[in-house]
């Protein structure tokens, strides 16, 4: 007589377990390493299509791999302690910085360049606000 009717009956609220993600120990240096790689890789055979010496784009190439190498190695390193919002917009600088510059090197205008690094800066932007804010543990109300 007194039972919960659909009307009355506590809302609750049901969370998928989240399993927890275990990387290799390797993924800390080996992700970085082979995003660099390619990266270096496109920068030196833009470089080269471009009208640059093998020599030259291969050290373009380089350099470049070791600057991505080095900012994704130490965002995958010091960012998992920071806000959401912050890891979200240090990786949208990384991402909008690399294709900015990649266009750049293609003989793009500085304007062209800046606007699509910007674009897809913020683009990374906001996919990976959203990835961390539902990856986060909330508490339970």
């Amino acid at each position: 007589m007194n039972a919960p009717t659909a009307l009355t009956a506590p809302v609750r609220h049901h969370r998928h377990p989240r399993l927890p993600v275990q990387l290799h120990p390797s993924a800390s240096w080996g992700v970085p390493a082979v995003l660099a790689a390619l990266y270096g890789g496109w920068v030196m055979f833009v470089a080269h299509n471009q009208g640059s010496t093998i020599p030259t784009a291969a050290i373009f190439g380089v350099v470049s791999a070791a600057v991505v190498g080095a900012l994704c190695y130490a965002l995958g390193r010091m960012t998992p302690g920071l806000m959401p919002e912050i890891r979200a917009v240090l990786y949208g600088t990384v991402l909008g910085c690399a294709l900015g510059f990649l266009h750049s090197v293609s003989g793009g205008s500085v304007y062209r360049s800046s606007g699509i690094g910007l674009g897809a800066g913020l683009v990374m932007l906001g996919m990976s606000f959203y990835v961390f804010h539902m990856r986060a543990e909330h508490p339970r109300e």
